[in-house]
């Protein structure tokens, strides 16, 4: 839900706080980056894993990154607000933990005491 002020710091022309939207942006992906690994892992078995992870994976990178720039360009121009590209990588970030609160199960089992 950060995306919006990290892009309205970008946009304000301050190499400072365009530097410190970076950063926070950077921080929020790392954060997301380093969890995602870890969780696909535990959805598959072993034995399927690598091909269970792969294919939707970079299916999911190609229909969505590759269009962002599209979808990005068109947003802007339909609304007139340049910074309307925040709003629709929010909505794909509330549409993901919508389905990690809902789809996804521990897979540790019961924690020590």
């Amino acid at each position: 839900m950060l995306t919006w002020p990290a892009l309205l710091l970008m946009s304000l022309g301050n190499p400072v706080l365009a530097v410190v939207g970076m950063v926070v942006l950077g921080l929020l992906i790392a954060a997301y980056d380093g969890a995602a690994g870890a969780a696909m892992a535990e959805l598959f078995p072993p034995r399927i894993r690598s091909g269970a992870i792969a294919i939707p994976y970079n299916i999911a990178v190609s229909l969505f990154g590759g269009t962002a720039p599209y979808i990005a360009t068109w947003l802007v121009a339909a609304t007139g607000y340049k910074l309307s590209p925040a709003f629709y990588i929010m909505l794909a970030a509330v549409i993901t933990l919508v389905t990690v609160l809902r789809g996804i199960r521990e897979t540790a089992g019961p924690r020590a005491r």
